[in-house]
């Protein structure tokens, strides 16, 4: 005994001192996914019995951000751990709306020496994978040019021709989503793209790889699997009505789209099919997991139009403006703990935050944080949104507190202020009623932005009002 515990000892010493292989990143990010559009977060409408199990293995975060409140922006920031602002991708792009104002000049596209997540996990050995939505660019600046070994079903547009094969729309060729031209005409996107991250896993579990799985769902066109909205349809919890916002804006406010609810349990079933794929390879232990979206959800549309698919209740507005259904969005992390977690976040941090889960540096000028680290408990949150958009926004920017947020206005320099704390919804402006508070958020928003070089809009001398109803 003493001789073959002496022949294992210097073995079990190796084994002790071999450092742990990294982890595997999975990023999940679902496009246009509102802060309630599931159950886990609140909605009594939407039901994700997957999604709510991941919350209930991870981490929930609370008080989290897009930082932009469309998606190029958004997916810009998540990509490289910076601002949009500081990029200057400012608005989705392809994008172009004017009024009183001129749109502010943007990039139309990530620039290349940007160091992306796909370029810092494939410096550090990981196999890189990116599935479904980019749009941060087209031909020179797609995912493939970006760090990411395997891409497939990228098109250069912000949603696809169809949900359904061979997704395509004639009408809007950009949208025709490639790489998958042999599947049968039944077949669902959002469950082929889940098939491709399967079989990426597989052909990778044997070393570490890094698979961004970026849904076109739930963003339009508003195509649902059949027998998904069907369960729906006779499951509204309320009439919907509707609250006017600025420039003839609309708010929905309910949650009782059918087809809309469909496309949510699309994702959900998906992501129980990606769960399982990971217990059946033993892989779910060793495997951090992240689950998000880009923006609000599309509740709000411009021209008193009435079609928006979901609501944002109790928060204000939706996709395109600043107010919180315009960028608070929902964020899990698998990563060994679980807990609800209030910390302020926006998209910036999910970059710096996977590359210190998986112990690869951080690239130097990063504008965010690990959230999993020390966070300062009085750090602000900015945004910054020059153009119009079909929501029926207008040029704005916004600064938050842990409990005040102040939202500007670019046409006439008007600002609101709200507090979080008492009135989430913002429904009260009490700017009037704190002036110093007001004048000294807007200060800080205004230096913000001159430190970033922040494009702005400017006076548009072809504008012509338009003529009364």
């Amino acid at each position: 005994m003493y001789r073959l515990l002496y022949w294992l000892a210097p073995l079990m010493l190796l084994g002790a001192c071999t450092p742990a292989a990294p982890p595997n990143v999975v990023l999940i990010i679902v496009d246009d996914l509102g802060w309630i559009d599931t159950s886990v977060y609140g909605s009594e409408f939407y039901r994700t019995p997957n999604i709510d199990q991941l919350a209930a293995e991870g981490i929930r975060f609370t008080r989290f951000y897009a930082a932009s409140p469309v998606c190029s922006p958004t997916r810009a920031s998540l990509m490289t751990g910076r601002h949009p602002a500081r990029l200057q991708i400012t608005n989705w792009i392809g994008g172009s709306q004017n009024a009183l104002l001129r749109q502010a000049h943007y990039q139309r596209q990530l620039p290349l020496h940007e160091t992306t997540l796909g370029d810092a996990f494939k410096a550090a050995g990981y196999r890189t994978g990116y599935l479904g939505k980019w749009h941060l660019g087209a031909e020179g600046f797609r995912a493939g040019d970006q760090g990411f070994d395997y891409v497939r079903a990228s098109n250069d547009a912000g949603q696809p021709g169809s949900y359904f094969a061979p997704y395509e729309n004639p009408r809007f060729e950009i949208s025709n989503v490639p790489d998958l031209e042999d599947d049968p005409d039944s077949t669902y996107l959002t469950d082929r793209l889940t098939d491709l991250a399967i079989n990426f896993i597989e052909r990778n579990q044997d070393q570490p790889f890094l698979l961004v799985l970026s849904y076109y769902n739930v963003h339009t066109p508003l195509e649902a699997k059949p027998a998904l909205a069907k369960a729906f349809e006779s499951a509204s919890i309320a009439d919907t009505h509707f609250t006017p916002e600025a420039n003839d804006a609309m708010t929905r406010n309910a949650q009782d789209h059918a087809d809309y609810a469909g496309m949510i349990a699309s994702v959900d079933e998906n992501i129980g099919r990606l769960m399982a794929a990971f217990r059946e390879r033993n892989l779910s232990e060793h495997t951090t997991l992240m689950f998000t979206s880009d923006n609000g959800g599309l509740s709000t549309l411009s021209n008193r139009r009435t079609w928006a698919p979901t609501s944002n209740r109790p928060l204000r507005a939706g996709k395109g403006w600043l107010y919180e259904g315009g960028i608070r969005i929902p964020l899990i992390i698998r990563t060994g703990s679980v807990r609800t977690d209030s910390t302020l976040g926006t998209t910036d941090d999910l970059m710096p935050t996977l590359l210190s889960l998986a112990d690869i540096p951080l690239p130097d000028s990063l504008d965010g944080v690990n959230l999993l680290g020390d966070i300062p408990v009085e750090r602000p949150l900015f945004w910054h949104f020059p153009h119009y958009h079909g929501s029926g926004n207008r040029p704005s920017g916004a600064v938050r507190t842990p409990r005040y947020k102040l939202v500007e206005w670019f046409e006439d320099g008007r600002a609101e202020l709200y507090d979080l704390a008492r009135d989430p919804a913002e429904t009260t402006d009490i700017s009037s009623d704190h002036p110093q508070l007001t004048d000294s958020l807007r200060t800080m928003l205004h230096n913000w932005r001159a430190g970033l070089q922040a494009q702005m809009p400017t006076p548009n001398p072809d504008y012509s009002p338009p003529t009364s109803r």
